[in-house]
């Protein structure tokens, strides 16, 4: 079984995957923290963003390990652990922008599909139920206001970091918004099949439970 969750940055899609997949006891699967993780090794190699063949030939070598440890999913990276930088803002900025590349996509979507052939899961991102499993079993898009997301991204991020800048955070997701939606390959947008659950004035349990009553009926 195969459940798609999609949704902008901030929306609560990430959350609600991991809850959804304890709830029916299966995986959950974080894309966008293997593109961010992939966006954080290939900026540390110092590799330009417009040297594709060179990003293919790493990406081709490069061991790209996804596990789940204690209910958390890791990602490492040639034996580095990168979970620990996938929320930093800056490498979510990096992200969008190798997300461009056919060839990075194209290696997540491996992943993607390797994990779906041994194990039921629910997979969150901005192209799941529309370009990587498009017959999913069933389909969701998650959204909510762009001053609710920029709270919650800001109550994360005040917690590890110093000088939070509520603004800017709103900003740079407008920015993410705009540029996820408008690329070329794969952009953000609504599967025509897909329920969608608006989460700027519920509760995680709300939330939950509605996708929950979806997918029991």
């Amino acid at each position: 079984m195969i459940i798609a969750i999609d949704g902008p940055a901030g929306s609560g899609k990430s959350t609600l995957a991991v809850l959804v997949a304890e709830k029916l006891k299966i995986h959950p699967f974080n894309t966008g923290m293997i593109f961010r993780a992939i966006a954080y090794f290939l900026n540390k190699k110092g590799v330009d963003i417009q040297d594709e063949e060179k990003i293919a030939k790493i990406l081709q070598s490069c061991d790209i390990l996804v596990t789940f440890e204690n209910g958390q999913q890791k990602v490492y990276i040639d034996k580095e652990d990168i979970s620990n930088y996938v929320s930093l803002p800056s490498v979510a900025h990096l992200a969008s922008e190798y997300s461009k590349l056919n060839v990075v996509r194209e290696k997540v979507k491996q992943i993607q599909r390797k994990f779906a052939k041994i194990y039921d899961l629910v997979v969150e991102g901005r192209d799941i139920g529309t370009e990587i499993f498009p017959d999913a079993d069933y389909k969701f898009f998650v959204i909510a206001d762009i001053d609710t997301r920029a709270m919650r991204r800001y109550e994360t991020l005040k917690n590890t970091m110093s000088n939070v800048d509520l603004n800017k955070i709103k900003e740079d997701l407008k920015k993410r918004d705009y540029e996820d939606s408008h690329r070329e390959i794969s952009p953000l947008r609504k599967a025509d099949d897909a329920i969608v659950i608006d989460t700027t004035n519920d509760t995680v349990p709300q939330s939950l439970d509605k996708i929950l009553s979806f997918i029991r009926r």
